[in-house]
């Protein structure tokens, strides 16, 4: 009884120990992560090649990866 005591023991110490380290691991990989929020991506509607929508060209049949495309497709 004492040793299933013992153990019972070491147990419960051994979670909080590993449940301790696993919080400081997270709250390092919080503080590291990068703070850039979400852009939003958009295809180019002559190549398909997607880009960050605020460097799109836009144009009357949709948006672009350069002035060049949108001529191509636009005359």
């Amino acid at each position: 009884m004492k040793f299933l005591l013992l153990f019972f023991i070491f147990m419960v110490l051994l979670w909080q120990w590993r449940h301790a380290r696993e919080q400081k691991v997270s709250q390092v990989k919080r503080k590291n992560a990068p703070a850039a929020g979400v852009v939003n991506m958009v295809p180019c509607a002559h190549c398909g090649m997607h880009l960050p929508a605020n460097e799109a060209v836009q144009g009357t049949k949709g948006l672009y990866c350069s002035a060049a495309h949108r001529q191509a497709r636009e005359p």
